[in-house]
């Protein structure tokens, strides 16, 4: 009875690696066969490479621009060819001309949009500019020619001459004290 329990337990058919061993076997051959059919028709399709270039070519016409020739193959024609290139060629204008007009479109309305919430008064107080001739009245790049530095100041204060180095050096020398309190 012990022995019929321990075959019961273990169900597994002893033969299962004999098929797998055939089934592999028959892969790697299979496998070989192709790999060597492989390297054997390298040849011919080099060859047979060669001869279809050489046969296209000799089917085009004789070429007398520089402009290419299609040769037709098949059911077609010439005008269904043209007529199909004249249909693709206005699709392509009528799509370039609507994505036009959809960008026109983009920006009208966002100029629309953005222009009333632009208030170019506060700005101009915010950045302490009352009238543009006041602020390009006196240009603080201009050379000076009395060698004067320009200084922005308020109403308050003045500008004064400052003296540029020579002035200051030869006064120092003359006097013996300092130009500059």
């Amino acid at each position: 009875m012990s022995a019929q329990n321990s075959d019961s337990m273990n169900p597994v058919n002893p033969g299962w690696y004999i098929r797998f061993g055939k089934r592999l076997q028959a892969v790697a051959i299979s496998m070989y066969r192709n790999t060597i059919q492989y390297y054997k028709n390298i040849p011919s399709r080099i060859v047979n490479h060669f001869r279809t270039r050489a046969n296209e070519k000799k089917r085009l016409p004789k070429r007398t621009s520089a402009n290419r020739i299609y040769v037709l193959v098949g059911y077609t024609t010439q005008a269904h060819i043209d007529s199909r290139f004249r249909k693709q060629k206005t699709i392509h204008i009528l799509r370039n001309l609507l994505i036009a007009g959809i960008l026109g479109l983009l920006i009208i309305l966002l100029y629309r949009s953005i222009l009333p919430m632009i208030d170019s008064d506060q700005y101009k107080k915010m950045l302490g500019i009352e009238r543009v001739d006041e602020m390009t009245k006196k240009d603080p790049f201009e050379l000076d020619s009395d060698n004067k530095v320009v200084t922005f100041a308020t109403d308050a204060t003045t500008t004064d001459t400052l003296m540029t180095e020579s002035e200051t050096s030869s006064q120092t020398s003359s006097t013996g004290e300092s130009a500059i309190p």
